[in-house]
């Protein structure tokens, strides 16, 4: 089988190798090593690079406001059609977005296009203050391109309901394949090791937060956890991985609650560096707010893989991992004090902290694993591509 993957990034700023972008990357190599043929497109822009040891092609684009995402879209679909003439894919494989061409570029190949959905962009964009006339762009492009997909890849069963509601996609049509994580690169560290890299206290007490800095993250109820559990005396210190619009906000938040010594913005962290931060950590926070929409938690799974004690809000999209897996401590969002109540009783109990910190890797790297989202993903794929023309 021929999988074409199209890649791209709209947000300035955002590091090449975070999140959905590196994702794409290593679902081409995850199939590759079955034996499958692929390539992938990605944007030339600074820092953009091959992720992963996989056949692939730059496509050019102006790397300014309103023109990167216009000449991506454009520039990304020309080279798809321009590859695929020659080399004759069985399948185009994109992420939601608002790009419409990409089913359109399918097609025209004889290729089954296939949808990704990571996240309900509709709650996203409310959280995020975006206006009324976008949110409404975006619902009806992504409308478009549901429709139009022979099949749509759904990482959690929330996201696939809200296709079927939203948008009326047969339900046969959308999979429910959860996100992965690289276990090999994810994997426990030595603490001590760690912290001597980052410049942090060896003895202390540390609860950190990894992932892109947007207000759904709901890092300002861990800010005000960690100042209940210093106040109520215990000695916690705070480490705040990424970057993004609210982080002037957030590190002043900080040192309105006294935290300006205690806690540690570190700005955005090279991927390669990313697991010695996981390690550094005593606990593991996702603290998202209750508004945070249906999204795959993928940073949750990389702190898992990285044997770490996680405590994450009790949401609907978070859930199901917390009940598989056994290994997660759910408190309600938006809640400072049952955050604080969660983080000191982990801390407090170190044996059962190291059970769950096992009970996650162990859960991970049998289920999240690359080679294993790669299996179900193949057979996705293969069922598309022997009609193209549904949808």
């Amino acid at each position: 089988m021929r999988v074409l993957f199209l890649a791209y990034a709209h947000e300035r700023g955002l590091r090449a190798d975070a999140g959905g972008h590196r994702k794409l990357w290593e679902l081409a190599w995850a199939l590759a090593a079955r034996g499958h043929e692929v390539r992938v497109l990605y944007p030339r822009l600074p820092g953009h690079a091959p992720l992963r040891s996989v056949p692939c092609r730059a496509y050019p684009v102006l790397d300014a406001r309103w023109l990167r995402p216009l000449t991506a879209y454009l520039a990304m679909s020309a080279g798809a059609w321009r590859l695929g003439r020659g080399w004759r894919p069985d399948v185009v494989y994109f992420r939601s977005g608002a790009n419409v061409l990409p089913p359109l570029v399918a097609r025209t190949l004889g290729a089954a296009p296939v949808l990704e959905v990571n996240a309900d962009t509709l709650e996203f964009h409310e959280v995020e203050g975006v206006g009324a006339l976008t949110r409404w762009v975006w619902r009806t492009l992504e409308g478009v391109n549901a429709r139009r997909s022979a099949a749509i890849v759904a990482l959690t069963p929330g996201l696939k309901r809200m296709l079927v509601s939203r948008y009326g996609v047969p339900e046969a049509r959308v999979r429910v394949i959860p996100s992965g994580t690289d276990v090999a690169h994810f994997a426990p560290g030595d603490v001590a090791d760690a912290r001597r890299r980052l410049g942090l206290d060896p003895a202390a007490a540390l609860v950190g937060f990894v992932g892109i800095f947007y207000r759904h993250q709901g890092v300002p109820t861990l800010l005000e956890a960690l100042a209940r559990l210093r106040a109520g005396g215990v000695a916690v210190a705070g480490l705040i991985v990424g970057d993004g619009v609210p982080r002037a906000e957030w590190e002043a938040r900080a040192r309105g609650l006294g935290l300006g010594g205690a806690v540690t913005f570190t700005g955005q962290v090279p991927y390669a560096r990313v697991p010695a931060c996981f390690a550094a950590m005593d606990v593991v926070a996702a603290p998202f707010t209750a508004g945070r929409g249906e999204t795959s938690p993928f940073k949750v799974l990389d702190a898992m893989a990285c044997e770490r004690a996680v405590v994450a809000s009790d949401l609907a999209s978070v859930r199901p991992l917390a009940e598989a897996s056994g290994a997660l401590t759910l408190v309600p969002p938006d809640d400072p004090a049952a955050l604080a109540a969660a983080l000191g009783a982990l801390l407090a109990d170190p044996a059962r902290r190291a059970a769950l910190a096992r009970r996650a890797r162990e859960f991970v790297v049998a289920r999240h694993a690359w080679d294993k989202i790669g299996e179900a993903l193949a057979a996705v794929l293969a069922e598309a591509s022997r009609d193209p023309r549904a949808g």
